[in-house]
């Protein structure tokens, strides 16, 4: 019996294991949405192997919702799938990836995936479903309930209206949104630029691109962040907005022109006047629009770059694009209206009759025949820039004004005062042969880099009379370059400068001109008055200054930093002098130079200059030295000399500009003209070495080569030698250190050599008697006197007095 229930308990477990295995099978695949404000929308999560688990967002689409959604037995036909865990992320196992559906399978596990767990995800790509998705329109800011700002609910926000960005905008995303409304959508209008002002919550979709066919807003081409190709993303001012009854005027004028016929041209919509941006602008907009207005329009032109002057409302229409034979500017196509990315400075102007073009005349000059040129275009008076100017644009002008053309000039720099008007034209190029400048090649009409500053002047017929002087120096051979040109003095650019110039300057001055020399840098000083001239380019044969190549009258790129200066006798160019010394031996160093005294830079080579300078002012020069004299004094002109010490003056040694730091002082010194001492001790024998040479005392530095011949210095001032001593002494004012020779016995025969630093740092001490028997010595002081020499009988008796004191002290 027992064995019986045990076997019926078995078949019943075995049963009810059976029936839990089916229940489960019958569960794998199951899905759900979780997380969720309502039983249509959540996170898609699928049972697999008694656990939930979410799906990944990978090659995601709306195909999925669709099977979903069918599968819970919910609305799947406008269903749609949400990535990146719109309803919050999961934290069970991510049981699929890559799931692709065709829409048409009944369950989850019919559609292809890359296996039940294999992903590359993280729970911030989890899928999410909504099987009945909603969508809220609104319009904001207009005046009446058909018009306004397009604001739409979004989602993610629950509750937070959001804008569209006005890219890829027309009328068929109004149709669709005036639909979804309720309103009218027969003739609705999108406008882009936030007409109905800026909204404040987010912008939902970069663009939005419908056909209008679409029941709502959402199954237009919605354009993303993403999808715009890395280009800066919207902001509100260019917010959409819409207008379900719009009304059907759009009218069109011409403002702010002299007449009917021209003006800024203006488009009124939504109740407001606003202009046309100049994008892609050709005439056929102009043929449109004049026709439109009854106007004239065979000739008609359209003009950019806001030439009668600049609007301020919105910015109606960009890109138009005309075929000519519209009836009204609506008929043209358009990026949209309100969408735009220009500003003011590029309204579009129209000219249904436009006047003789090329009309010039002559302005600010004394006579008929000179002035500032100005053309008449778009009824009104505007310059001409100077760039790449020459005569074959006064030709031109001259001959279509009726007046003598052969000789005329163009001017550039406001020759005859600037301009206030527009600068119609840069960049003029005629070759002489137009009869009028609009038959010049040019950069187009009101398009111009430029300034009043340079507007050009003709002068039909010039005075052949043209001044020069030279001015800013006291005799009338040199000076400052100065030219008279339409009652005005100017200066002359250095560009290109040689001696040509001056040759023809100074032969037309009646002076000397065979050795001139023309000189730039202003080193005459600057002028102050117009730069007439630039890169001036003379043969030297030229009779006046007017014969030379130039760049043209007013033309240059210069300031006056740069004006020439002419000598026409230019000086001795070996003259040296030596100033500011104690005596005519010596000095600063001092060149005459473009009519000046100019000081020298000190180089440490110097020492072969110093020679030939002192011997070109017949002073000694054997023993000559050059130092180095701070600060440097005259900074109008700095110049190196370089010789060998063989040339005869300085003329010969090379010379070059130079950047100074001091000034080159010179001692031209005869060979005597030596003298020590010892100082800084209680004893007259022994103290800091002082060397005197021209008038003046100065230590010695200390060296290694000066240490062996003490002996020299103690014998030169008469005192004991053999046990002398020379140590170093922490001072030092002088740059100088002795170098002799152990042959020598006179220290005054030894040389000299020049440092700019002392390399020790350290005065040369001497002790001329530094043994205990020297000190019998001391009873007959000899005297400081730096020329004074012991006599040899003195010596003697001296000597005598010390071996009897030095007998007695050992007795």
């Amino acid at each position: 019996m027992r064995r019986e229930l045990r076997a019926c308990e078995v078949l019943i477990a075995f049963c009810f294991f059976i029936e839990i295995e089916a229940y489960l099978y019958q569960r794998e695949g199951l899905v759900r949405l979780v997380g969720g404000p309502t039983q249509y929308e959540g996170r898609l999560e699928v049972y697999k192997s008694g656990r939930w688990g979410t799906v990944c967002d990978d090659i995601l689409n709306n195909s999925l919702s669709v099977v979903v959604c069918r599968s819970l037995g919910l609305p799947w036909k406008t269903s749609e799938a949400y990535g990146n865990a719109k309803y919050g992320e999961g934290s069970g196992p991510i049981l699929l990836d890559n799931v692709n559906c065709s829409g048409s399978e009944t369950s989850i596990t019919e559609c292809i995936h890359i296996g039940w767990g294999s992903h590359d995800c993280g729970h911030s790509e989890d899928v999410s479903i909504n099987c009945l998705p909603y969508e809220t329109l609104r319009l904001v800011g207009g005046s009446n309930r058909y018009e306004g700002r397009l604001e739409i609910l979004t989602q993610r926000g629950w509750g937070e209206w959001g804008t569209i960005c006005d890219n890829h905008l027309n009328d068929k995303l109004a149709v669709v949104a005036c639909r979804s409304l309720g309103l009218p959508s027969n003739t609705p209008e999108a406008y882009g630029g936030a007409l109905y002002g800026q909204g404040s919550g987010p912008v939902v979709w970069q663009g939005i691109k419908c056909n209008g066919s679409e029941s709502r807003i959402t199954s237009c081409m919605l354009i993303g962040l993403e999808s715009i190709n890395g280009s800066k993303q919207c902001t509100h001012d260019h917010d959409v907005s819409i207008n379900c009854l719009p009304t059907r005027v759009t009218a069109v004028r011409l403002y702010g022109g002299e007449n009917e016929l021209e003006g800024r041209l203006e488009v009124y919509k939504q109740g407001r006047w606003g202009t046309v941006c100049d994008a892609d602008l050709n005439d056929n907009l102009a043929v449109v629009v004049c026709r439109s207005l009854g106007l004239s329009w065979n000739t008609s032109k359209a003009y950019g770059g806001a030439i009668f002057g600049e609007g301020s409302g919105p910015i109606w229409m960009d890109t138009v694009n005309c075929s000519g034979s519209e009836a009204n500017l609506t008929e043209c196509r358009h990026r949209g209206w309100g969408v735009s990315d220009c500003d003011h400075g590029k309204d579009v102007s129209i000219n249904c009759l436009p006047p003789n073009e090329g009309l010039v005349r002559l302005v600010g000059g004394p006579t008929q025949y000179e002035g500032r040129l100005e053309v008449y275009k778009f009824g009104r008076w505007g310059t001409v820039c100077d760039d790449i100017l020459n005569n074959s644009l006064s030709v031109v002008v001259c001959r279509s004004l009726g007046l003598p053309w052969k000789t005329s000039e163009a001017y550039g720099n406001a020759a005859y005062g600037e301009g206030s008007g527009p600068i119609w034209l840069n960049n003029v190029i005629c070759s002489g042969s137009e009869t009028s400048i609009k038959e010049c090649k040019h950069m187009g009409w009101g398009l111009r880099y430029c300034r009043h500053s340079k507007d050009v002047s003709i002068n039909c017929l010039p005075s052949n009379e043209i001044l020069v002087r030279l001015v800013g120096e006291p005799t009338q051979y040199e000076g400052r370059l100065e030219v008279y040109k339409f009652g005005r003095w100017g200066t002359v650019c250095d560009d290109d400068l040689n001696n040509n110039l001056s040759v023809v300057v100074c032969r037309s001055l009646g002076l000397p001109w065979k050795t001139s020399e023309a000189y730039g840098n202003a080193v005459y000083g600057e002028g102050s008055g117009p730069i007439w001239l630039d890169n001036v380019n003379c043969f030297g044969s030229e009779t006046s200054i007017t014969e030379c190549k130039h760049n043209g009258w007013g033309s240059h790129d210069c300031d006056h930093s740069k004006d020439v200066s002419i000598n026409c006798l230019p000086p001795d160019e070996n003259a040296v002098q030596l100033i500011g010394g104690v005596t005519d031996n010596e000095g600063r160093l001092q060149v005459y130079k473009f009519g000046r005294w100019r000081s020298v830079c000190f180089n440490e080579l110097d020492d072969k200059l110093s020679a030939v300078v002192c011997r070109s002012l017949d002073l000694p020069w054997n023993t000559s030295m050059v130092f180095a004299n701070e600060p440097f004094i005259d900074g109008a002109y700095k110049l190196r000399i370089l010789c060998n010490g063989s040339e005869r003056s300085v003329d010969k040694c090379k010379k070059q500009r130079y950047i100074c730091q001091s000034e080159v002082f010179i001692f031209c010194l005869p060979p005597e003209e030596y003298d020590f001492r010892l100082v800084g001790e209680a004893s007259d024998y022994e103290g800091r070495l002082l060397v005197y040479k021209l008038e003046r005392w100065g230590t010695v530095c200390f060296d290694d080569r000066i240490i062996p011949f003490y002996d020299t210095v103690c014998q030169s001032l008469g005192l004991l030698w053999n046990s002398s001593k020379a140590v170093d002494r922490k001072r030092f004012y002088t740059e100088e250190i002795l170098n002799c020779d152990v042959s020598e016995r006179r220290f005054k025969e030894c040389t000299w050599e020049h440092y700019s630093k002392c390399s020790s740092g350290k005065d040369v001490f001497i002790s001329c008697l530094q043994s205990k028997d020297d000190l019998v010595a001391s009873v007959h002081k000899p005297s400081n006197s730096p020329r004074q020499q012991l006599s040899i009988n003195t010596w003697l008796i001296s000597t005598l007095g010390a071996m009897v004191l030095l007998f007695l002290y050992k007795n």
